[in-house]
């Protein structure tokens, strides 16, 4: 069975434990249910004080510490350097990006792994996330269009064959969370993973733990979703279908007054 690197990391002052503790709770869970997974888990501890106590982790998780804070791509630029640097991550092994707040389900790591191992072309796979996970006892998935991948893929939700890791590179550091645009980072990579893979699958159910997708969230993460989108929009007639779509959305929310025209412009000349 192929091995797990996951890639997370925590702002130890913000207090959120409990929800690192679910994540690494269902980790081991899947762990305890398949005796055949090999995961480790790279856990970057931001703001983290020196006396803080990294003993009470079990021993698949390597932590490392940053006094301050860093944005959420370049705490991921950090653990993939490292991890390249160390040969953590094999051509055939399988690495994903949880945020600490979400969880995985019983079953679904093991299925996931399954579906790597069955299908030497299967390089990159995806599914939705949600507040009530439901896995069955085997995934449904598809191959998928451009636009599914940009609408779908989230950094809680994807998994990559290692042979990826270093063709990838890293993630846009003017993007997402403590960036220069909040968001679009996950977008960003997956657009380059869906063109850079030489299979990619789509379960269409949220089989990821985590809060519900909020609508609201929209307007603040549409400039860096724009610039995700802009940035490969001549890559393919889809890539470019793809970038007037999200032009087309935010002119719908600056006609519906969630977002004011000057950020539209702004998110426009940004991008």
């Amino acid at each position: 069975m192929p091995t797990f690197t996951l890639f997370s990391t925590t702002n130890v002052a913000s207090g959120r434990s409990e929800h690192l503790n679910r994540m690494i709770s269902s980790i081991a869970a899947a762990r305890n249910e398949d005796t055949s997974l090999d995961i480790r888990l790279l856990l970057l501890l931001q703001n983290c004080p020196p006396d803080y106590d990294i003993a009470a982790f079990p021993d698949w998780i390597e932590t490392s510490k940053v006094d301050g804070q860093i944005s959420l791509s370049a705490a991921r630029n950090r653990l993939l350097d490292y991890a390249i640097a160390n040969r953590l991550v094999s051509v055939e092994s399988i690495y994903g990006f949880p945020d600490d707040d979400c969880w995985y389900p019983e079953n679904l790591l093991s299925l996931v792994s399954s579906a790597f191992a069955s299908d030497q072309q299967l390089e990159f796979w995806f599914c939705r996330y949600g507040s009530s996970p439901q896995v069955q006892d085997k995934l449904q998935a598809n191959t998928v269009v451009l636009q599914k991948v940009i609408s779908r893929a989230s950094s809680n939700t994807f998994f990559f064959r290692g042979r990826l890791i270093t063709g990838l590179g890293h993630f846009d550091e003017s993007l997402g969370v403590g960036a220069a645009l909040n968001g679009g980072e996950d977008t960003e990579y997956a657009i380059r993973a869906y063109y850079t893979a030489r299979k990619t699958l789509f379960s269409d159910s949220p089989l990821v733990g985590h809060r519900d997708p909020d609508p609201n969230l929209r307007p603040k993460y549409f400039p860096g979703t724009l610039r995700a989108i802009s940035r490969h929009r001549h890559r393919s007639i889809l890539g470019l279908t793809a970038y007037v779509r999200k032009l087309l959305v935010g002119l719908a929310l600056v006609v519906r007054g969630r977002m004011k025209p000057f950020d539209y412009i702004s998110a426009i000349r940004s991008a």
